[in-house]
């Protein structure tokens, strides 16, 4: 080898080794940055619960030990009462080096800000937000979470205690808006379950200023007790009138009742008053360790902000381990751990971000209990604890802590499951055959169906779709459309809020519903007069397609829309009375217009539409009991609406699995699956044998 060919060769091995000795050097250099957490949450204003005291306290706790691997934690705060928090939601969805962010606040905000979290795929933990309907809303949808139950289990928990001391009647009175929904969503459900009667649910306005009126309705059948979801201002005065009348009748309020304003302003009058709020699991020493660190009692839901920068945390020590696993999977895998059991205080949770530091995944808790989530959609802690509060010596007491488990024998919550897939436990008397059938019908010839939506509206999405989709089950099936009468307002397909112009669908990602469907009355022709004289067959110069049956056909009737205690809402505000209901269809049957029919009604307080039904070969099917309200399902954020209603969903899935299901069977299904209310079925005497009449006789020619 030559000189000038051995200086070459020296310098490329130079270069080669010189670039392998910066590489080794750059794949060991630490990262020393921070790991940043988004806070979006009120900071100062009369919302602040002071969650940044209980956030810095977390954090220090981490960074006093070194951080995660060595990287300080570093809280990036955007105080939501000083701007306006889509907005500020998305300075930190812009902001690269922030993957988790801890907030919002108020359960309305969580529909406008989570679906943008869910689209840049960044986790959002939410500590505050209790209504119901946001589990139903992103069950399974992954980046949003929250460290609190939604009010669901603290309407449980309230009648669980009343139940326990044997109160059968009660009173129901709230604030119309987004706090109360849900305790006025699921109070009527937890009430058939303990058999208490819900005698009255008075609702107010925000702002009123005379609580009289909604006292004394409230007093209307001398219940024992009258529960209330209010805030600690309307609690002052529901107390100052109930006195004045000198009722025996006793109050319990929720969460937001428990405020030193409710002592304040009552004085003595304050005395024996309760309710609950949620807390610390007790057992974890949190509550104590936060009057030692702060000299004062943590506020509600101090706990579950706590936790939620927990989870934070413990994600980020993942993402250090595998920086390649997507920011989802990490946080799913750190709440399915199941290595050794670590806590909330300093000492365990920095024990349990070395663990995960090298890979393992320990059995997590932290200051408000057991930090295992819904197993299938997620979302949800499986469990809440609940303190029990007495006003006693002018302050707030602490009777006893409820685990929201404690209560589970309320209805059928899976194991694994959020309070709000309770399903309804006890099955009712209609269930049971009757012993005598007194109603034999005729051979059937032919079937007729009349399909109502009573709504109008984008908010009212479920309705129209849900009746398309009856309407899609009967075309399939083979019925001829001539014998199908379809009531559709018919705003939806083509609203200006619509991004899929002409397409309807009940489920994600469905089949459009509306593109082949015949509408035989639409806009101002959904009335209650046009759908009388359809039943009733009478042609008149406004009325369309009618039944044109016999003794020898079924029918099926089916309605979707918004209900109340005794009747169903058509657009304008025009009410189908029960009572009209039930005259037409006792019409019907003189006049030999049916062998047999099915009515199914999608709407809330359905069982009160067929209370006084008493008429041959009828059967009534609807899926919320007397103080009950029928729930959407299906929640396609993409459009902003809810696709369809759980009872009328669980049926059709029911019956797209097996067409040949008997009337019972299929009440029996979706009694099983439907969360939230009581699927009911009535006039079963009067029907025939519900076991042995199969349902493919109303869907099918």
């Amino acid at each position: 080898m030559t000189g000038m060919k051995r200086i070459v060769l020296i310098l490329m091995l130079f270069t080669i080794l010189s670039g392998y000795t910066i590489g080794v050097s750059s794949c060991n250099t630490r990262d020393a940055s921070p790991l940043r957490i988004g806070v979006l949450l009120p900071i100062t204003g009369r919302r602040s619960i002071y969650s940044d005291e209980v956030l810095d306290w977390a954090a220090d706790n981490v960074n006093r030990n070194g951080g995660i691997n060595n990287r300080a934690v570093e809280l990036v705060y955007k105080d939501t009462s000083t701007g306006d928090t889509l907005l500020l939601a998305q300075e930190l969805i812009d902001d690269s080096s922030i993957e988790i962010v801890i907030g919002p606040c108020l359960s309305s905000e969580v529909y406008d800000i989570a679906p943008m979290f869910i689209e840049n795929g960044k986790i959002l933990i939410s500590p505050l937000s209790t209504a119901g309907d946001i589990f139903r809303a992103f069950g399974g949808e992954k980046f949003f979470w929250r460290t609190c139950q939604s009010d669901v289990a603290q309407v449980r928990t309230i009648l669980y205690i009343l139940s326990l001391r044997g109160v059968d009647k009660i009173s129901f009175i709230y604030e119309d808006g987004v706090y109360a929904r849900t305790f006025s969503d699921w109070i009527g459900f937890f009430s058939v379950e303990l058999g208490i009667e819900l005698l009255n649910m008075v609702k107010f306005e925000s702002g009123e200023k005379d609580f009289a009126e909604v006292v004394n309705k409230a007093l209307e059948g001398d219940p024992q007790y009258i529960v209330c979801a209010t805030s600690s201002v309307e609690a002052t005065e529901i107390k100052k009138e109930l006195d004045k009348m000198q009722s025996s009748a006793q109050l319990f309020f929720s969460d937001a009742a428990a405020t030193p304003y409710l002592i304040k302003v009552l004085g003595e009058a304050a005395e024996g008053l309760e309710g609950t709020t949620p807390s610390a699991d007790p057992y974890t020493g949190f509550e104590i360790a936060y009057k030692i660190r702060f000299g004062h009692a943590p506020n509600i839901f101090a706990a579950e902000t706590y936790d939620a920068l927990l989870l934070a945390m413990y994600t980020l020590a993942r993402q250090e381990y595998e920086p390649r696993e997507e920011i989802q999977k990490s946080f799913e895998a750190i709440i399915r751990g199941q290595g050794m059991e670590v806590g909330w205080d300093r000492q365990e949770m920095n024990e349990a971000i070395e663990q995960i530091l090298q890979g393992e995944l320990p059995d997590i808790s932290g200051a408000s209990g057991p930090l295992e989530f819904d197993e299938d959609f997620g979302v949800d802690p499986v469990e809440t604890f609940y303190s029990h509060w007495r006003v006693e010596a002018g302050d707030f007491r602490f009777v006893e802590w409820i685990g929201s488990g404690q209560s589970s024998d309320i209805g059928i919550v899976k194991e694994g499951a959020s309070a709000y897939r309770t399903l309804a436990s006890k099955r009712f008397a209609e269930l049971e055959q009757a012993g005598e059938v007194i109603y034999v019908p005729k051979e059937k010839r032919d079937l007729w169906a009349v399909i109502v939506a009573t709504s109008m509206g984008w908010e009212n999405y479920r309705h129209q779709a849900d009746a398309l989709a009856i309407y899609d089950l009967l075309r399939s099936n083979g019925v001829d459309d001539g014998r199908i009468i379809l009531f559709l307002i018919d705003d939806i397909a083509n609203s200006e809020r619509n991004t899929i112009k002409g397409d309807m669908h009940n489920e994600v990602g469905g089949e459009n519903l509306r593109e082949y469907a015949i509408v035989d009355y639409t806009g101002p022709e959904v009335t209650i007069q046009n759908f009388r004289n359809a039943l009733l067959g009478k042609i008149t110069a406004e009325t369309g397609d009618i039944l044109n049956t016999s003794e020898n056909s079924n029918i099926l009737v089916y309605i979707a829309g918004h209900g109340g205690d005794g009747f169903i809402v058509f657009r304008h505000s025009e009410l189908l009375i029960a009572e009209e209901f039930v005259r037409v269809i006792e019409d019907m049957y003189q006049d030999g217009r049916y062998r047999q029919m099915l009515i199914m009604v999608e709407a809330c307080h359905g069982e009160t539409m067929a209370s006084d039904l008493d008429v041959p070969g009828v059967i009534y099917l609807t899926g919320a009991a007397r103080n009950e309200l029928a729930f959407g399902c299906n929640y396609d954020r993409q459009i902003d609406a809810w696709l369809s209603d759980d009872f009328t969903y669980q049926a059709l899935r029911a019956l797209s699995r097996d067409s040949q299901l008997s009337i019972l069977e299929l009440y029996t299904a979706v009694y099983e699956r439907v969360a939230g209310s009581h699927v009911r079925l009535l006039n079963n005497a009067n029907f025939g044998n519900v076991a042995t009449t199969s349902t493919n006789d109303f869907i099918s020619p």
